[in-house]
């Protein structure tokens, strides 16, 4: 160690000055990635609230197509009990009720998986 050298912060190049300079520049930093985050999970929850509403109105949709294929089903099997209907018209009806079912049993399940997506966004419990 050498003596008489006298280390006087004032002559330290603004050192200090860079220092706290850098730390407000991380801290804005720090503070513009929580801003995106935020913005980021809001967008996410407002997109699954989105589809999951879009879920439960196709629920009301996929309802009535099924109750008409039952209705045209029904007719179907009277108009073929009475001779005035083929197999074939019989057999497309049933066709419609069956993808009527399919169509109505998927938007049930797209409902229930948009508002599983939505808990997991706001991080409801289970």
């Amino acid at each position: 160690m050498q003596e008489g050298i006298l280390n006087i912060p004032v002559f330290n190049g603004f050192l200090y000055n860079a220092r706290a300079k850098t730390a407000d520049l991380q801290t804005e930093a720090a503070k513009q990635r929580l801003l995106d985050e935020r913005n980021h999970i809001a967008r996410d929850v407002r997109t699954a609230w989105q589809q999951s509403q879009e879920a439960s109105e196709r629920l009301g949709v996929t309802q009535q197509l099924r109750d008409q294929a039952n209705l045209g089903l029904n007719l179907a099997q009277a108009r073929y009990n009475l001779g005035l209907g083929s197999i074939v018209e019989l057999g497309q009806a049933e066709l419609q009720k069956t993808e009527a079912d399919i169509a109505d049993t998927d938007a049930q399940y797209q409902y229930r998986l948009t508002r599983l997506v939505v808990a997991y966004r706001i991080g409801a419990p289970k």
